[in-house]
């Protein structure tokens, strides 16, 4: 791995006091022919359910109480906008325990943050534990674990268990797996103080934003049967890729103040920059880099068409990866858990003083 010209000192001297200036970012996407986001109709039906989630994890993790004013439910509404009610109910699920799961070992306040050691012990408990509740082992066992953040995991694998192939469940456990090594690769990373370059950066940063995981999970959403040959093409992995660039550049922008009130700035930001490099300069290089990705997600897009012969599965397929984006765009606009909306100004640009 290559490390970036900048120490990390260096870098969080060098943004701290500035000011981040943003353009619309929603503007990025309006080329999309549903670039708006949407909500899932019924919201109101499943914030209940992760509420009810939160509250049996903050026994154990009490700091999780907070996460109810996040509405983790509409996170989930928002990237699965189209889902029934039964597999919505398993989604929001899902992503209680994906926040909450990645919370653990967060540098803000996670109970693992400093203690690798740990951390490992309890990433590999949790795969241990997806391949039961995914059914991957022939022996699924309730609860063996006792941890209510993964026990959120084992209701969300019963449910989904009940309509999905064997094969389906291997590609998202595979993908938890590579979420789960990415982030132990970050906390190294964390604990050692090293900034990667920006091209090792975005290696690691595909794995740890988590997007491959939340596109595995439309074709459950959009309950469609999409031929396995199909859904392991090199289009849908283009599409895939780049939902995580965008979800990884525009959290990294959106969550830069956050994260040097931690002294710790593995982020696309500092791996971009270089001496005489102004702030100003690092966001129009990253601007332009998310409309290429959004320029070669639509071209794959376009290629999967013609694959599919037009059918209309192929289309609500890529509508679905879309949502991911703009969903997550619209939660971190608007979530209390960021504390940005107050910032948008008239015309949608966001100054930050970091």
């Amino acid at each position: 791995m290559k490390y970036a010209p900048l120490s990390q000192k260096a870098i969080v001297n060098a943004l701290r006091g500035q000011t981040l200036r943003l353009p619309n970012l929603n503007s990025l996407f309006r080329s999309w022919p549903d670039h708006k986001p949407k909500l899932n109709r019924h919201h109101a039906h499943v914030k209940p359910i992760v509420d009810q989630a939160l509250d049996r994890m903050a026994i154990k993790y009490p700091l999780i109480a907070r996460r109810k004013t996040d509405d983790i439910a509409r996170f989930a509404c928002l990237w699965y906008p189209q889902a029934r009610k039964q597999e919505i109910e398993a989604l929001a699920l899902y992503s209680a325990w994906l926040v909450c799961w990645d919370d653990a070992v967060d540098a803000n306040e996670g109970d693992l943050a400093a203690d690798f050691a740990r951390a490992k012990r309890w990433r590999q408990q949790t795969m241990n534990m997806v391949n039961d509740a995914l059914g991957l082992d022939g022996k699924r066992v309730s609860g063996i674990d006792g941890d209510p953040i993964n026990d959120v995991f084992r209701d969300f694998g019963s449910r989904i268990s009940l309509t999905t192939t064997r094969g389906y469940r291997q590609v998202l456990r595979d993908e938890i797996q590579l979420f789960a090594d990415s982030c132990a690769a970050e906390q190294q990373l964390r604990l050692a103080g090293r900034v990667p370059d920006y091209e090792s950066y975005m290696k690691l940063r595909i794995g740890t934003v988590g997007g491959r995981m939340l596109c595995s999970l439309v074709q459950y959403a959009t309950h469609d049967t999409i031929p396995p040959a199909l859904r392991a093409s090199s289009e849908i992995d283009r599409l895939w890729t780049q939902v995580c660039v965008l979800l990884s550049l525009l959290n990294d922008l959106l969550s830069l103040k956050k994260e040097l009130q931690t002294d710790c700035v593995i982020n696309a930001v500092a791996a971009m920059m270089e001496p005489g490099m102004t702030l100003d300069m690092v966001v129009a290089e990253l601007k332009a880099r998310m409309r290429v990705a959004v320029e070669e997600f639509d071209d794959a897009a376009s290629e999967l068409i013609q694959k599919a012969n037009s059918s209309p599965y192929a289309e609500r397929y890529i509508n679905g990866c879309r949502y991911i984006v703009t969903g997550t765009l619209e939660f971190t606009l608007t979530s209390p858990r960021y504390n940005i909306s107050e910032l948008i100004q008239d015309d949608g640009s966001l100054k930050i003083t970091l």
